[in-house]
């Protein structure tokens, strides 16, 4: 039976939604104009990777912030706190020139730590009723966000040049215009229903601190973790690769959006799954093998790129929709459940900042992306042990 929401449940619902685009655009949509900056700023790969692995590095160290600071200030306060800070990285990063950039994917970053942090909160909250269905809506969106911000990156940057010409570097104006997107939800936050304090979300207690010493936690978090280093190693460097691989850069920008329009078909089709695979052990298994195989394929079978990226897309979603899944049935308690949360979050960030940067510094000792890949598809098989025995039924 369809649920009526009141106009103040819609605002915030709509709020959610349009917030939730920004949540991964800003982070993989600059991946299609690496190679026009590396070119006009003259940096190396390891430097331009950390336009990429700040924002990660910024998700671990400001998400406790966020829990903290909407104690305080409320939770749809912090979240237009989050939401300015998205847009003042963004104006930064657009300025074209290297400081304000680095400083503004930190902004970027936190302003989506806040984001990541709260937003399910306030679904828990004020829709806790329709928290499945709505919560596959949010992830969607993301990947909307992610795939307008990546598939329009360098279309935006050619228009530039025809408009403007070299009045200001043509990638600056299509990352300035990513901006229309954290607009929409800062402009609906003027009408929200504002309310009290009460709401914040909720803070592990010290006992929960157990998880760090549970063999269990730890293939939890590293499961997730691993998905959370893969899946950004690929998104920064993939159209990268791909231009090297011969392809042009409007080609190498479509086919990396492919990767997130494909994070949307597991919300979609999930039910279906879940009645021919029951178990978590064999989704797990479909997402691991499925990434697995797509960078075999980036490797062996380059030309059929646009393929590839696909299955990567739907692999590492569907990895993360499981790993998820396993912090809800493997825990006890939704403090615990929160503090193994936190806790994969923590390390999966921590080791996602350092992977972009990691793998650009690999290419210029190569000078090729073939190692890169190599060590991708050993990381993928790691990935493959640590599904198999996290998702054990008895584990």
């Amino acid at each position: 039976m369809p649920t009526k929401y009141s106009r103040d449940a819609l605002l915030l619902l709509g709020f959610i939604m349009l917030m939730s685009l920004s949540l991964r655009g800003p982070v993989v949509g600059i991946a299609p104009l690496i190679e026009f900056i590396e070119q006009d700023l003259h940096l190396s790969s390891s430097q331009s990777g950390l336009l990429t692995a700040l924002p990660l590095l910024a998700f671990a160290i400001f998400a406790p912030a966020a829990a903290w600071l909407s104690r305080h200030q409320g939770i749809e306060k912090t979240l237009f706190i989050g939401a300015i800070s998205i847009a003042v990285g963004m104006i930064l990063r657009s300025m074209g020139v290297l400081p304000p950039m680095y400083l503004g994917v930190v902004f970027i970053g936190a302003g989506i730590a806040v984001g990541n942090v709260l937003l399910p909160v306030l679904l828990k909250r004020d829709f806790s009723t329709q928290i499945v269905q709505l919560t596959a809506i949010y992830v969607l969106m993301m990947n909307v966000g992610g795939t307008v911000m990546t598939g329009s990156a360098v279309p935006l940057s050619f228009l530039s040049e025809r408009l403007f010409g070299d009045l200001w570097p043509s990638w600056s104006f299509a990352l300035g215009a990513q901006l229309l997107i954290i607009a929409l939800p800062l402009a609906l936050w003027i009408w929200l229903p504002k309310k009290e304090r009460g709401g914040a979300a909720p803070t592990p207690s010290s006992t929960e601190s157990s998880v760090w010493r549970s063999p269990v936690a730890w293939l939890l978090a590293m499961f997730l973790a691993m998905d959370s280093v893969i899946n950004y190693i690929v998104n920064a460097w993939a159209p990268t690769i791909m231009i090297d691989n011969g392809f042009a850069p409007v080609t190498a920008g479509l086919y990396h959006s492919y990767i997130q329009a494909a994070g949307t078909v597991p919300a979609l089709i999930l039910p279906f799954l879940q009645r021919i695979l029951p178990s978590k052990r064999q989704l797990s298994c479909l997402s691991t093998f499925a990434t697995l195989i797509s960078l075999l394929g980036f490797v062996f079978l380059p030309a059929l790129s646009a393929v590839w990226s696909f299955i990567f897309g739907f692999g590492v979603t569907m990895g993360y929709v499981v790993g998820l899944s396993l912090i809800s049935i493997r825990t006890s308690s939704l403090k615990q459940a929160a503090a193994l949360s936190g806790m994969a979050q923590l390390i999966g960030y921590l080791l996602a900042a350092a992977g972009p940067v990691a793998m650009g510094a690999l290419h210029d000792w190569q000078g090729n992306w073939q190692m890169v890949l190599y060590c991708l598809i050993g990381m993928s098989l790691i990935w493959v042990l640590l599904g198999w025995y996290s998702s054990a039924e008895d584990s």
